[in-house]
């Protein structure tokens, strides 16, 4: 990371700390998914595909000054070919396409409850073609409420809807009190690989509607009438 983020990254832990994060049911006796039930949190060993042909290992790799959470490798071993590809962050969950083609990424690249981005990445012959997911739902979504610094909002991988062609990603104000509402969120409905935005449902709905799929962040949040 740059210095510039780097600095901004630590000010916003920082923030996080000394005004304190919203609570919530999230088990906390070990790493959980936050924004799917059906991700898959990897500490060790791999993710089988649905088809059951791939496998999708994750590695942390140190940094420079040999700090774990610097990047996170992943790694999709298939027949006797393996593909690999790296991302700055920590905490991934990851949730395979039905069809087995592609698979989804949540990781924060900040902590302290900020950074949360999506990413997926297609498994090709020539290796792993990266899709950042976050970049049209952060802009549609933008900054609902009343924050005491500039911050983007949390976007975490819900569900893929049909083979690797339809999701939902949840965009959240970050979760804490920086924020009015803080953990206030809406879902998307997202057209991949083009990005396109088919529809999405205010936090109540989303609720309701998709409870069985919803992660302990989204599913545990409360409503907040309170916008700028």
């Amino acid at each position: 990371m740059s210095n510039a983020i780097s600095s901004t990254v630590l000010f916003l832990a920082l923030a996080a700390v000394a005004l304190g994060q919203e609570k919530t049911s999230c088990d906390t006796s070990g790493p959980h998914p936050l924004y799917s039930q059906q991700a898959s949190v990897i500490e060790k060993g791999d993710i089988k595909s649905p088809d059951g042909r791939k496998a999708l290992s994750v590695t942390r790799v140190p940094d420079a000054s040999d700090r774990t959470e610097g990047q996170l490798r992943f790694t999709v071993t298939a027949g006797n070919k393996r593909y690999s590809a790296q991302l700055d962050g920590f905490n991934a969950e990851v949730t395979w396409s039905p069809d087995s083609s592609a698979f989804a990424v949540t990781q924060t690249e900040g902590g302290g409850g900020f950074g949360y981005r999506v990413y997926v990445f297609y498994v090709e012959a020539t290796g792993l073609r990266k899709l950042t997911v976050s970049t049209p739902i952060e802009k549609a979504f933008g900054t609902p409420t009343k924050c005491e610094i500039p911050v983007l909002p949390n976007t975490g991988f819900v569900t893929w809807l049909s083979g690797s062609e339809r999701v939902l990603i949840a965009a959240e104000v970050v979760p804490v009190s920086v924020c009015q509402c803080a953990g206030m969120f809406r879902v998307y409905e997202v057209h991949l690989p083009d990005l396109h935005i088919v529809n999405s449902f205010e936090q109540s709905l989303a609720q309701e509607k998709f409870a069985d799929v919803l992660g302990c962040e989204l599913r545990d949040a409360k409503s907040c009438p309170v916008a700028k």
